[in-house]
């Protein structure tokens, strides 16, 4: 089963002080992570229904790009470093995927979009002490999970959330301590 990752650049130099292709590389190894079945079943799923693939698409934009994705669909007036837009509903990662969630152009089951603002990302990971293509993948990671219906506003879902973030970049080997 492909897991493919589609990228939008809203700006084009979001990207001028980090090497592009090991982040774009980097989020493209979370999502594959995050879709595996020790997270839930989307990959099962989406097998069982005779799928290709399952597809995301991650938009790049700076943080005036995420103020309006937050405003228009959250109605927040300020920038965040984070959205996902979930096209399935799951539920801690298991959940069901029809035949109406498969594209039948390309075979793939479309799990949604995940809008990341790098100056808020580049911003973070100074802050952290870590790098932008760790800050990111964490982001990214953070973002697939919503995608597969893990939530961090109910009651102990921040510290499991927390924790299987943390699961996947480590099994990346993209630690806060690796540049």
């Amino acid at each position: 089963m492909r897991h493919i990752c589609k990228f939008s650049f809203e700006k084009l130099r979001l990207f001028t002080l980090a090497p592009k292709k090991e982040i774009l590389s980097a989020v493209s190894d979370v999502f594959r992570e995050a879709c595996s079945a020790e997270y839930g079943n989307v990959t099962a799923a989406s097998q069982a229904l005779g799928a290709k693939g399952i597809e995301v698409c991650v938009v790049f934009t700076d943080d005036e790009g995420i103020r309006k994705y937050n405003r228009e669909y959250r109605n927040i007036d300020r920038p965040t470093d984070v959205l996902s837009f979930p096209s399935m509903n799951f539920a801690d990662g298991e959940g069901n995927v029809t035949p109406f969630d498969l594209d039948p152009n390309t075979g793939y089951v479309y799990l949604g979009d995940i809008v990341i603002s790098v100056p808020k990302a580049r911003a973070q990971a100074e802050s952290y002490g870590h790098s932008l293509k760790r800050e990111i993948a964490f982001l990214a990671a953070h973002s697939c999970l919503h995608l597969i219906g893990y939530d961090h506003e109910e009651d102990g879902g921040a510290k499991k959330m927390e924790a299987l973030q943390e699961a996947i970049l480590t099994k990346l080997g993209i630690t806060r301590d690796v540049p």
